[in-house]
């Protein structure tokens, strides 16, 4: 079952991720020409439809997975989450006290990519727990 869960996630989330980074290509480059507001808007948004689709299969993978693996993809996703929070938190707060000058739009940007690295991470340390 877990080789069948997989293959499936490989088959539906890699070609979710190609389809992301050529619309987010495309979206970026078509809001240099656009001036419309709501063009503009539905253009920056564009990439979450790509987006939903693997998040879909990730969450496809992980019903499909069996119990110790559905445990290890879960507790990852919740330390990656946790730590995701109290980092963010700690910015905010080093923010408020005027040590940090921080972009709200650039970090927001950097919220996803962070929490797939902090869940990868977290998911490799859950998985040596059950060794």
């Amino acid at each position: 079952m877990q080789t069948v869960a997989r293959k499936h996630l490989k088959q539906e989330f890699l070609p979710a991720m190609a389809a992301y980074a050529l619309v987010l290509i495309a979206s970026v480059s078509a809001l240099r020409h656009v001036d419309a507001i709501a063009l503009r808007s539905a253009l920056a948004l564009l990439p979450l439809v790509p987006i939903g689709f693997a998040a879909r299969a990730m969450l496809r993978y992980v019903r499909a997975c069996d119990e110790l693996q559905r445990r290890i993809e879960l507790e990852g996703m919740g330390m990656g989450a946790l730590l995701l929070c109290l980092c963010t938190f700690a910015l905010g707060l080093l923010g408020s006290a005027g040590v940090l000058r921080l972009d709200g739009t650039v970090a927001l940007i950097w919220i996803m990519p962070a929490y797939v690295l902090l869940y990868a991470v977290c998911k490799c340390v859950a998985a040596r727990r059950y060794r």
